[in-house]
C-alpha cells in the first residue's frame, strides 16, 4: 500500500473521530441548554424535575411518568444544616418497552462547615450510600454496599440519582433497601453522614446522624410492589390517572434543541470541506487548469 493511500486513511479516520466528538459535544449540549432553559418551571415541581432530568438523560426517545406522591419525603432541619430527600418511583417507556426506576432527589440543600470539601464550582461533594437486604451481582461481583456520587442539578442545593429497578432482580427476588444514607466530603477525604434512613421491616435499631430524633426515617414503604408502578398503572391513558404525573411535552421539548446537531454539523463542514479540497483536489485543480491554458495557447 502506498504513501498516499495511508494517508489517505488516516485522514478518513480523523474526519470519522471529529464527527463523533461533534456529535457527542452537541448531545451534551442539547441536554444541558434543554434543562437549564426550563430551570425554573422544573425547579417549582419535583415529578417535572425527575421526568424531563430522565428524558434529557437517556436522549433516546424514551418518555417518563412519575408518581405523583413519593413513597418517602421529609424535610430535614437543624441549625445551619437542611435538605430535603424524596424518593420517587417512575416509569421510562419507549415504544412497546417500559422500565421501572427509582429517583432520589435532594433538594433545599444547605451544608455550613468549613472542612467540607467542594469541587470546582465549589459545590458540596455529596453520596448516597445504598445498604441492601442481599447481594446483587455487580460485574461478577457480589455487593450489597454500594456508595454514589450525585451530581449537582442546576447549583449546590440539589443532587438526584436514578436507578434503574432491573438492577435490583437477584434470584432470590428483588433486593430491598435496608438503609439510605446521605454524606458529605470534607477535605481529609472522610465522609461524614447527614442522613440515615432504615426500614423498620429489616433493622432493629434507630439510626442516628446529624438530625434529630423526631424526624421519621422508616423506608419500609419501598416495597417491589411500591415501586412497580408498570403493574399498578400500564402505559396507556397516562394523561387521566390523577396519581400520576405525565407531561408528554417534555419529549417534544427535547426534540426542539435538535438544530445543535444541525449547527455544529454545518461548523465542522465548514472546517473540513475546505480542509478536504486543498489536501486532496487544489494541486490537481491547477494542474488541470494549466493544462487546460497549455492546450489553448497550442
Amino acid at each position: 500500500m502506498s504513501s498516499s493511500w495511508i494517508w489517505r486513511i488516516m485522514y478518513l479516520m480523523f474526519i470519522g473521530a471529529l464527527t463523533f466528538v461533534v456529535a457527542s459535544f452537541s448531545e451534551a449540549s442539547k441536554v444541558v441548554n434543554y434543562l437549564d432553559d426550563h430551570e425554573v418551571e422544573l425547579l417549582e415541581n419535583d415529578q417535572a424535575l425527575v421526568a424531563a432530568t430522565s428524558i434529557a438523560n437517556l436522549h433516546d426517545k424514551s418518555d417518563a411518568y412519575v408518581l405523583n406522591t413519593p413513597l418517602y419525603e421529609q424535610t430535614f432541619v437543624e441549625n445551619e444544616l437542611k435538605l430535603t430527600f424524596s424518593i420517587y418511583p417512575f416509569v421510562t417507556f419507549k415504544d412497546d418497552k417500559a422500565m421501572n426506576q427509582i429517583a432520589f432527589l435532594i433538594t433545599d440543600l444547605n451544608i455550613e462547615d468549613n472542612l467540607a470539601k467542594k469541587d470546582d464550582n465549589d459545590y458540596h461533594m455529596m453520596y448516597i450510600e445504598f445498604v441492601f437486604d442481599r447481594d446483587l451481582d455487580v460485574e461478577n461481583a457480589n455487593k450489597r454496599v454500594f456508595m454514589e456520587y450525585t451530581t449537582p442539578l442546576f447549583d449546590d442545593t440539589g443532587r438526584m440519582i436514578i436507578i434503574n429497578q432491573e438492577l435490583l432482580e437477584t434470584a432470590t427476588g428483588q433486593a430491598q433497601f435496608q438503609t439510605i444514607s446521605i454524606l458529605y466530603e470534607l477535605t481529609s477525604g472522610e465522609k461524614l453522614t447527614l442522613v440515615v434512613l432504615a426500614n423498620s421491616l429489616l433493622v432493629q435499631t434507630t439510626p442516628t446522624d446529624m438530625f434529630s430524633a423526631p424526624y421519621p426515617r422508616d423506608i419500609a414503604q419501598l416495597t417491589e410492589e411500591n415501586l412497580d408502578l408498570i403493574t399498578q398503572f400500564g402505559t396507556t391513558h397516562l394523561e387521566e390517572n390523577s396519581l400520576i404525573y405525565y407531561d408528554p411535552m417534555w419529549l417534544e421539548k427535547l426534540d426542539n434543541y435538535n438544530s445543535i446537531y444541525i449547527k455544529n454539523i454545518l461548523i465542522e463542514l465548514a472546517i473540513v470541506l475546505p480542509l478536504t479540497y486543498f489536501l486532496f483536489f487544489h494541486k490537481h485543480v491547477l494542474r488541470h487548469l494549466r493544462q487546460k491554458r497549455l492546450n489553448h495557447s497550442q
